[in-house]
């Protein structure tokens, strides 16, 4: 495949990666998307998400048996960002059509991404030809329209200026330079990077906005494919409305500040939680204990991790060696009845996915004795968790969870335990409902 069809396969391809927050580095890449399975190579890898890949092709195990059409692309990306929403989303409504509709006019109307840069700004794109031209074009953006609409807009919702202008036009030009081999996108962004403080510091009206834009781990985008409020027609006439979800910052610097593994919670009230003990060549009982919960039925059908005992010593050893993430037993009045992984967010996934302080920590949770559904354990069990991590951690902000969104039973749980739903976000395998338990 070349030429646009392949242009528009790699850019539904580029939005559903980043859409659900998928990790991509240089290599072969493999990637489920609805009934297809993708494999293509990453030529280019950018901090802005502006990836480059070669053919994209449909496989059937480790063959490929057909080219990833954009109509085909389209259609698996519309089934799968459907499936992963509730029924009653506008996504599933009829009436709001699918990503069919804009594939199948795309030719038509010249277009090659569902959410296409203005005209002006692509033409600088494929045009400026060298480094010099690209810091030009920069310095130039930023005085000529960054900073008169930073200065107008002072007061509208962050979330919807940084998506226009920061994701939206100059990241996405920065990316394409970047893709084209015209200069490295980090050459620009360090220097857009130098060039925002000045700004704040002349028109301090501009200083929250742009304080946010350096500060924050995540930044607000714009999302085309994966999301439940999602609309691709408007009074029967074909056109997106899309939705904003959180993308990785490329100007955020990691603090230097180390962060401290994940705290043993005190739980009271009759709980007592301890970390996973591994003994012998098998794990010992504890091992065998997690093993025989994962593979009970009610608590598989939404970890998926019904995995032989030899795979999760090996998961309980990885964990226990690092500091992401404490595999924990808890007991209720002496019985053991649940697992729980605590884990520091910051070396999570979800750092991916939302504007989060180094010290927030999250947790999964599986209620693993039958016996002890559906009598209020859980959501008992997650606010004595909730307020023991915040008790021994001063400087974590809240606690959070990403159950989803089709577990109702579990995003109740959390509601009753004083979680609070933030957000929807995009994950490799699923759409999670953002939980938070803040401080105070």
């Amino acid at each position: 495949m070349v030429g646009r069809a392949h242009q528009r396969s790699s850019a539904l391809l580029r939005r559903w990666l980043a859409e659900t927050h998928t990790p991509v580095t240089e290599g072969p890449l493999e990637v489920a998307v609805g009934p297809l399975r993708l494999r293509t190579d990453v030529g280019y890898a950018s901090p802005t998400g502006a990836h480059g890949f070669g053919p994209v092709r449909v496989i059937n195990g480790k063959c490929p048996v057909a080219v990833a059409e954009p109509v085909l692309l389209a259609a698996a990306c519309a089934a799968d960002a459907q499936a992963r929403a509730l029924p009653s989303d506008p996504i599933n409504d009829p009436a709001s059509g699918s990503l069919v509709d804009w594939a199948v006019r795309a030719p038509l109307r010249g277009e090659i991404d569902p959410l296409e840069l203005n005209a002006e700004l692509a033409a600088l794109a494929c045009n400026i030809s060298d480094a010099g031209q690209a810091r030009s074009w920069l310095a130039g953006h930023v005085e000529s329209r960054l900073l008169p609409v930073l200065r107008a807009r002072a007061a509208d919702v962050p979330e919807e200026v940084t998506a226009e202008l920061l994701t939206g036009e100059l990241f996405a030009v920065i990316g394409v330079l970047g893709r084209r081999g015209v200069v490295p996108e980090r050459e620009l962004l360090d220097e857009l990077a130098g060039l925002l403080p000045k700004i704040a510091e002349a028109y301090p009206e501009t200083e929250r906005l742009i304080d946010r834009w350096l500060a924050a781990p995540t930044v607000t985008a714009r999302a085309a494919l994966n999301g439940s409020g999602l609309r691709y027609r408007d009074g029967g006439e074909v056109r997106l409305q899309p939705v904003a979800f959180e993308v990785p910052n490329p100007l955020w610097q990691r603090p230097a500040e180390e962060v401290p593994g994940v705290p043993v919670p005190d739980l009271g009230e009759g709980w007592s939680l301890r970390p996973v003990e591994l003994t012998g060549a098998d794990g010992g009982p504890d091992a065998a204990l997690v093993h025989r919960w994962m593979n009970t039925e009610h608590v598989a059908v939404n970890w998926h991790q019904d995995w032989p005992l030899d795979k999760w010593r090996a998961e309980l050893e990885t964990q226990l060696g690092g500091a992401h993430s404490l595999p924990c037993i808890v007991s209720r009045d002496g019985r053991e009845v649940a697992y729980l992984e605590l884990y520091r967010v910051t070396r999570d996934k979800l750092a991916r996915c939302y504007p989060h302080h180094p010290h927030d920590l999250g947790v999964h949770i599986a209620i693993g004795e039958p016996d002890a559904i559906g009598r209020g354990f859980g959501s008992a069990l997650l606010r004595a968790v909730a307020e023991g991590l915040l008790a021994a951690d001063p400087q974590c902000r809240r606690v959070v969870a990403e159950p989803n969104v089709h577990n109702a039973a579990s995003v109740r749980a959390f509601t009753k335990a004083g979680f609070r739903k933030t957000a929807e976000i995009g994950l490799p395998n699923k759409n999670s409902a953002l939980m938070v338990f803040e401080r105070g």
